[in-house]
């Protein structure tokens, strides 16, 4: 390609400039965002753009990165992998309203329920048999005086054995009904307390150490187990339902207004300055700018005077 002329240059350099003075506000425009929102949100050009683009993307870093040993932490300076570490490690209280309302479902009251008085029978089954872990504690001294009971007094004693056996089983039930509240508020209270905040930190602060040593092959294992069809099926239309949603839309316009305010008495120019991006950015622009209007471009400009 042959070097643009002088002329053409110094073209470029002009609308270069002419473009940086212009305030930031005339390219924020909400009505014409909210136009371009309903075309980009067009089920049929979504899925164009998400099988011609994003998915040879997803895929090709997906492979890349199954044959990477670089580790998750290495993405961070040292200063920061530590400090991300320190910070989930940090006692993590539940929050109150959420253990009560977790402890009082039905589903943990059942599940108490059932452990006690799977336990109480459990116990009062051993402890009449003398098996068991309860030998070594009741059931043992339990069965003993039973015996000793049964030797004295034959069949009859033995049978009052079965019967306070039986009576023990049936009060399990009502035992463990009125024990719920109590047992019920212990656990909202171990699950409320330092103790739990702290272990939960520290288990946090251990899954994320371990994941940061993680290699980029082993994430890459795990993004192969996403099922990637289903949700390419489903984003054409999760983008054109949101892209006609009206809350959003009035979000984005009003976000677009708040944006233009923020930025009133910038030019395009001083962001471009604050960015450090002014030369590249000037660069490009001849560099674009040549390739358009060299040739014919050019000279049909040039002859018109323009």
């Amino acid at each position: 390609m042959e070097a643009p002329d002088a002329d053409l240059l110094s073209l470029l350099d002009d609308s270069f400039e002419r473009l940086c003075a212009q305030p930031v506000g005339a390219f924020i425009d909400p009505e014409a965002a909210l136009s371009a929102l309903d075309h980009l949100g067009d089920p049929e050009r979504v899925a164009h753009w998400n099988e011609r683009l994003w998915v040879p993307l997803r895929d090709r870093l997906i492979d890349r990165a199954a044959k990477s040993e670089v580790k998750l932490r290495d993405w961070l300076p040292e200063e920061a992998a530590a400090r991300i570490v320190e910070r989930a490690g940090r006692p993590r209280p539940l929050p109150p309203k959420m253990v009560d309302e977790l402890v009082a479902s039905d589903r943990v009251r059942d599940g108490v329920k059932a452990t006690l008085t799977e336990a109480l029978t459990s116990f009062v089954q051993k402890a009449g048999s003398g098996g068991g872990a309860a030998a070594a504690v009741g059931g043992g001294m339990l069965r003993g005086a039973l015996s000793f009971g049964a030797k004295a007094a034959g069949k009859m004693l033995g049978g009052v054995g079965e019967e306070i056996q039986r009576q023990l089983m049936d009060r399990v039930g009502d035992f463990v009904d009125g024990a719920m509240s109590n047992v019920q508020q212990r656990i909202a209270e171990r699950l409320k307390s330092d103790e739990t905040s702290r272990a939960l930190g520290r288990r946090w602060g251990a899954g994320v150490a371990k994941a940061l040593e993680g290699t980029e092959a082993e994430g890459a294992k795990r993004l192969r187990r996403v099922a990637w069809a289903e949700v390419d099926a489903l984003a054409p239309g999760v983008v054109a339902h949101n892209a006609k949603r009206a809350a959003l839309r009035a979000t984005i316009a009003e976000e677009l207004v708040a944006l233009g305010a923020d930025l009133e008495g910038e030019t395009v120019g001083s962001l471009l300055e604050a960015a450090g991006l002014r030369e590249h950015a000037h660069a490009q622009w001849r560099r674009i700018g040549a390739k358009v209007m060299a040739g014919s471009g050019w000279k049909r400009a040039t002859d018109a005077g323009i």
